[in-house]
This record gives C-alpha cells, structure tokens and sequence, in this order.
C-alpha cells in the first residue's frame, strides 16, 4: 500500500528552485512505497507540469498564486484558510498523512491544518533568502517551528539564519537541491551544429529581477566583448509580474544598448529545454547579489559547463572556487568579467573545470540519492 504525500507551493507561474525542487521529488519519488499528490493554483505551468511527472493534481483559489502579503491581509488570510481546509480535507478523506511544503505560505497553512489533524506530518523545505524577519513575522515562524515535524534547508548558509531565529535543532536538516541533468539524453547538436566554432557562448539564467543584479553582468559583458569580439551572452528568462519587475527588465534593455551591447547579447524566455539550452553553452555565469543556492550552476556543472559565480549565500558551498569555476566578489563587474575572460581564452581549462563539475554532481547532488534521503524522512516520521 502507498502512502500519499501532498506537495504544494504558492506560486503556479514562476518556475524557479521552488518549483524545480518540488517536481523533481515528484519525478523520482518511489512510487511503489509513494503516492504524490500537488496542490496548486490553477494558473500556470506548474500543473501541467506536474500532471506531466503522472502526478495527481488538486487545484485552488484563482490565477497564477495564492496571496502571502502584509499589504493584502484579507486575501491572505482568505487564500491561507482555503489552502489549510484542502489539507484537512485531503487528511481526511485521501488518508494523506504527511504534507511536504515548498514555501512560507503554505507552511503557514499546513499548520493551521495541523490543528485539527494530530498525526498530520508537515515539512517546509525552505528555499528562501530572507536575511531579516519583521516582528510579526518572527512571531508567526517561531509559533510554526514548535509544531512542525522538520525545517530542511537547501544549504548549510540557510539553515544557521533559521536557527538564529528560533528553531529547534532537533527539527533542522540541510537537503540541498539536486538534479538529473546529468541523466538527460539531449546531446550537444545544438552547439556543434548551430555556432561558429570560434564563437563561445556565456549563459545566465533567472528571472529578470533586481536580486539577480543582472547590470553588474551586462557591464562585465562590456569589458569581456571589448577583448572578445566573437563572444556572445545570452539571457535566459523573462520579467516578473510585478510593476517594479517590468520596471527593471525595461532598464535592462535600455542599459544593453547604452552599452552598445546589441550585438552581443540576446534574451530567451524559452525554459522548457534548458538541458539542452544549457549544452549549448561553454561556461555559466551568475551574478546575484542575493542567492541561497544556485541550482542553475549546479545544474551547468552537470551538463561539464564550468561557471564562474558571485560568492553570496550558498553558492560557496556548490562552487568550490578554483576547481569547477570561479567565485567573485558581488557587485564587481571587472572581477567577474576577468574570470569570464580567462575561461573564454582556455578552452582546456573550461574542460578540466567543466568535468570536475560534473564529478561533483555526482558525489553529491544527484536527484536519485537526494529522493532517497527524502524518503528516508518520510518513513522516519509516518513511524514516529
């Protein structure tokens, strides 16, 4: 007999280290011994996304997100209440016994589910970066830390801020995000065929928003195509929703041409292949100020792309500086544009940093052993 585990996150639109997480577990979860169960908005790729995986997929509320604001309390609390009686409901009559949560709301939700369901198990997997909580919200984290039955954390980084804030030990793990690109069978047809041989590609990929600090990129852009006039850089994604998100992304544009980078640089929203958009690239950048991971670097390195990175939150403990790429510090354009440069120029050390990656990938972050460990809590908590 399975038991049914019910995986939910807040936002249907937006496919980022939330969603990627979430589906991964739904991808390679054993479903001899599991049953996965998503709980979503109706907006969105995430359920045909996960219907995709041969998930089973429940929808509530409206559109593309449930609302988690301060600055919209009624429709928090409405979205909140609806989110924690589908839980209890699913408790009650699909016998689901263990509620694994991908991001604060509905961690707040769950819960409250958990009120009215004493053997209901809950799990956040927190994939955040908030490095200060208000007063309210300190208050609303430490009264659901006493009654959750674990707090993972994708890095080690991560997993000290929460404990500052409260948590118990005793309930903290670090289950870092893994991957299975690696396992992909796309090839790399798309770069041997589709690029001149003397043209290197440099990738960066995320939503277009502030926290990426996608003009420190744009700028090191400038000093690396000043030497490399054959190097092209490509941006993968697309502006949030938000009005300051589409304010930003138009600065973006308006800033490439300042730099006179039209011939340089391109966008591509397109997501849905990335293993094989990936491939196509010969090394990765990220720039982010503000970063609790870095799982398109992990998921670079399994691909054999070295990646040169900004050394914020996590990402020390993905990218060992010097060995799969490099580390510079945040908000330096010359720095960053340097480590870009060497690697453009060596092509045996892309190789040798790009197959130490992808070892790494391996000894640590494959999706297998990581749904394993998950697995192992799972059966550790339905016993408890």
């Amino acid at each position: 007999m399975t038991t049914r585990i019910l995986y939910s996150c807040q936002f249907s639109a937006s496919y980022e280290d939330v969603q990627h997480s979430m589906l991964d577990l739904v991808k390679h979860i054993d479903r001899s011994r599991f049953e996965p169960l998503v709980l979503c908005t109706p907006g969105g790729q995430l359920p045909a996304l996960a219907a995709k995986e041969n998930a089973r997929v429940l929808t509530v509320g409206q559109g593309v997100n449930w609302h988690y604001s301060p600055r919209n309390p009624l429709t928090t609390i409405r979205d909140i209440y609806s989110v924690a009686r589908q839980i209890i409901k699913l408790a009650r009559t699909e016998n689901v016994r263990i509620v694994h949560t991908f991001d604060g709301m509905v961690f707040v939700a769950a819960i409250l589910a958990k009120l009215f369901l004493k053997d209901l198990q809950v799990i956040w997997l927190d994939c955040g970066f908030t490095l200060r909580y208000r007063s309210y919200n300190r208050a609303l984290l430490r009264w659901c830390f006493h009654r959750v039955a674990r707090v993972a954390t994708i890095s080690k980084t991560r997993q000290q801020q929460l404990l500052a804030e409260g948590l118990d030990p005793a309930r903290s793990a670090v289950f870092p995000c893994g991957t299975d690109f690696h396992l992909s069978s796309s090839a790399s047809e798309l770069h041997n065929g589709s690029y001149p041989h003397s043209t290197i590609r440099i990738g960066i990929i995320g939503r277009i928003f502030p926290v990426e600090n996608f003009e420190r990129f744009l700028q090191s852009a400038r000093i690396v195509a000043d030497k490399h006039p054959l190097v092209q850089f490509v941006i993968v994604g697309k502006p949030g929703t938000q009005h300051d998100e589409m304010e930003y992304w138009q600065q973006m544009v308006k800033l490439i041409h300042r730099l006179d980078l039209g011939d340089h640089v391109t966008f591509q929203s397109q997501m849905e292949e990335l293993p094989t958009l990936l491939d196509s690239f010969d090394l990765v950048v990220s720039s982010s100020h503000l970063e609790t991971f870095g799982h398109t670097l992990l998921e670079a390195m399994a691909l054999s792309k070295p990646v040169v990175a900004t050394a914020m939150g996590g990402v020390p403990e993905v990218v060992t500086d010097g060995e799969v790429g490099f580390l510079v510090p945040p908000n330096d354009a010359e720095a960053l544009a340097n480590r870009i440069s060497q690697l453009v120029e060596d092509a045996a050390l892309r190789k040798a940093m790009g197959n130490k990656g992808h070892e790494r990938v391996l000894r640590h972050y494959d999706i297998r052993a990581i749904t394993k460990q998950w697995e192992t809590l799972y059966d550790e908590l339905l016993q408890n």
